[in-house]
C-alpha cells in the first residue's frame, strides 16, 4: 500500500514538472514568434567626443520608413525615455522603424540644453565645424538622408502650454501638448496622427493641437524638409507636467505616427 502511495505522489510530481515545462517552452516559442523584425544598431559620430547610438528596427519588407529621434535637447528627457520603453515592447512586422533616442548625448548626459551652442540652431551643420555640434548635426542629416525615411518625427519639451493670444503675437514659439508644422495648410497625415494621439488623452486640458511655425533655416526639422524633401514633424510635450505623464504622452505620438505611416506592428507592454 505504501508503494502504491509513493509510487503516485513520484508520478504526480513527474507530471507536474512535465506541463511546467512544456508550458515554458510554449511561452519561449510564442514569444519568439512575435519577434518579426531584426535590429541594426551603429552611431552617428563613430570615435567622436559626440558619438551616439541609433537602432533601426527592420523587417523583410522595408517600407513603409520612419525615423523618430529625440535628445536634441539633453534635458528634454521624456522623448527619450518614450523611445526606451517602445523599443522594449514593439514588434515589426512590416516596414521599418529607426530611433535616434539621444541625438546630442553630451548634453544629455549633462542634463543641460546644449554643452555650447543650441544644436538645433546650427543645421544643416558643417563637417568642419569648429564646435561640435555644428559636426553632429551635419552627420545627423547625412544619416537621414542615407536612410531616406517617408517621414522623420523629432520628439521635444516646452515649458509653456499653448496660449492663442500668446501665440497670436509670437508665431516661432514653441508651446507644450503640440505637434509642429511649417505648413500652413497641415496634411491629411499629420491631422489622422493627431486624432490617434488625442483618442488616448483623456483630460480634454492636455489634449495636442497642430500649431504652425514659421520656416527657420537653421532647426532640424525644417532643414530636412528644404533639404532632403523629407516631410518632418515635431512633438512637444508639456514639460510642467509629472514626467512619466510626459513619457505617456510621447508614446502615444511615438506609436500614433508609426501606425499613421502605414507600418505594421504589435506594442504589448505586458510580454
Amino acid at each position: 500500500m505504501m508503494l502504491c502511495i509513493i509510487y503516485f505522489v513520484t508520478m504526480k510530481i513527474y507530471i507536474s514538472i512535465i506541463l511546467i515545462l512544456i508550458t515554458v517552452q510554449l511561452r519561449a516559442q510564442s514569444n519568439y514568434k512575435r519577434i518579426t523584425h531584426f535590429v541594426l544598431d551603429a552611431t552617428i559620430g563613430a570615435g567622436t567626443e559626440y558619438e551616439t547610438p541609433y537602432y533601426i528596427l527592420r523587417t523583410e519588407k522595408e517600407y513603409p520608413k520612419i525615423l523618430i529621434d529625440a535628445g536634441i535637447h539633453g534635458d528634454e528627457v521624456a522623448g527619450i525615455y518614450a523611445i526606451d520603453t517602445v523599443m522594449k515592447y514593439i514588434n515589426v512586422r512590416e516596414g521599418t522603424v529607426a530611433f535616434i533616442p539621444k541625438v546630442n548625448i553630451q548634453a544629455y548626459r549633462n542634463n543641460t540644453r546644449g554643452m555650447g551652442e543650441d544644436l538645433n540652431q546650427v543645421f544643416p551643420g558643417n563637417k568642419d565645424g569648429k564646435i561640435y555640434e555644428e559636426r553632429l548635426a551635419y552627420e545627423f542629416m547625412k544619416f537621414v538622408e542615407e536612410f531616406r525615411p517617408d517621414v522623420v518625427i523629432n520628439l521635444h519639451e516646452a515649458w509653456t502650454k499653448f496660449d492663442e493670444n500668446w501665440y497670436n503675437k509670437k508665431k516661432d514659439k514653441s508651446f507644450g501638448q503640440t505637434l509642429i508644422t511649417n505648413s500652413e495648410d497641415p496634411p491629411r497625415f499629420l491631422k489622422n496622427a493627431l486624432n490617434r494621439i488625442n483618442y488616448n488623452i483623456t483630460n480634454e486640458e492636455y489634449k495636442f493641437r497642430i500649431q504652425y511655425f514659421p520656416f527657420k533655416p537653421n532647426h532640424s526639422m525644417d532643414n530636412i524638409i528644404d533639404k532632403l524633401k523629407i516631410p518632418s514633424y515635431t512633438v512637444e510635450t508639456l514639460r510642467i507636467l509629472p514626467l512619466q505623464e510626459r513619457i505617456n504622452y510621447q508614446i502615444y505620438c511615438i506609436l500614433s505616427f508609426i501606425d499613421e505611416a502605414g507600418i505594421i506592428f504589435d506594442y504589448d507592454p505586458a510580454w
